[in-house]
């Protein structure tokens, strides 16, 4: 049986999830599994507050065994013109044909109710060991757009003083962002994302200068506050770079691992060669140093200079995702 789900039935998803196979963050395989739990419940629960919420479960023999949740993405919408959502969790209890078969059918129950939204686009990110939900998402038309790969950084197996900064060039600065920034670092966002490869620009729905503007927009919510910090790279006292950084799992107490995020990374195509990337991704493991253990970043498969920057100063590939993109209408 599918049924709607609500925040009145979160205590029902909360003793579900240890039975779901892939839960978010599984690639950092020593934080606490409680942890690990009460970070997806409280992600679900912020998704159900959200008024464009739409939740189903597969429910067999009164036990919770599927779950998918969506959110209208406002953001996306507003750039591009078109109604744009995201299926945020696509779980189940199982990794079989049948798993597969569950998942279906909550696809096809979001499917009928965005028809009546006249929502256009559904998004979807999933991990690239979950095959029940990727054949899923191709049985129901979704379409690959491309992969991430999840870099992480444990501090307790890198040093504490990193060796890039006695490299940097003199003329390098690294600043956090003020608020008079914002426009000169939009400004290079449009620059360097110009003719990138990611999802945006791989999806021929949206036009390539769409594609660009959806970058650059992302710097200004970063200000508006969705983002912890923002770091700014000045070369030869002009601004040539930076870094976008968010606390996603805060420690509760001395048995828990903080985790923070490198979201975005940015330099000036005029700067390029003058090791910034390194320096910008350093400073922000500086900072991160008091209040997490882990470090995560989600790097194209196909943009090699970056992984190979996060790679000289301790990150390893933890894991990969893809995404996909479904047009229900034109």
């Amino acid at each position: 049986m599918i049924a709607r789900v609500d925040l009145a039935a979160i205590n029902q998803l909360r003793d579900a999830l240890p039975r779901f196979a892939h839960p978010p963050l599984g690639h950092l395989h020593h934080l606490n599994p409680d942890q690990q739990r009460t970070h997806w419940l409280n992600e679900i629960s912020k998704n159900l507050a959200d008024e464009s919420s739409v939740a189903f479960a597969s429910i067999d023999s009164g036990n919770v065994n599927g779950l998918l949740t969506y959110n209208d993405s406002p953001w996306d919408s507003q750039i591009t013109g078109r109604r744009i959502g995201n299926i945020k969790h696509l779980a189940v209890a199982t990794d079989d044909h049948a798993a597969t078969e569950i998942l279906e059918e909550l696809i096809d129950e979001l499917a009928r109710t965005l028809d009546k939204r006249e929502t256009q686009c559904v998004a979807c990110r999933v991990q690239s060991s979950e095959l029940a939900a990727i054949h899923a998402l191709e049985q129901s038309g979704f379409l690959l757009m491309d992969t991430l790969l999840d870099f992480v950084l444990d501090f307790s197996r890198v040093p504490t003083e990193q060796t890039s900064r006695s490299q940097r060039d003199k003329r390098l600065k690294i600043r956090l962002a003020e608020p008079s920034d914002m426009s000169a670092l939009m400004a290079m966002s449009e620059r360097a994302f110009a003719s990138y490869f990611g999802r945006y620009h791989a999806d021929s729905r949206i036009p390539q200068s769409t594609a660009t503007k959806i970058y650059s927009e992302w710097v200004r919510s970063a200000f508006a506050g969705w983002a912890d910090w923002i770091l700014v790279a000045e070369f030869d006292d002009k601004i040539a770079g930076h870094s976008i950084w968010r606390k996603i799992l805060r420690k509760q107490d001395s048995d828990s691992l903080g985790v923070a995020s490198c979201d975005l990374l940015v330099i000036d195509p005029e700067f390029q060669g003058h090791r910034l990337g390194m320096a910008l991704v350093d400073g922000g493991m500086q900072i991160s140093r008091d209040f997490a253990q882990y470090l995560v970043t989600p790097l194209h498969v196909c943009n090699y200079s970056v992984q190979r920057t996060f790679q000289n100063l301790g990150w390893k590939i933890a894991g990969a995702r893809h995404s996909f993109h479904k047009w229900l209408k034109p």
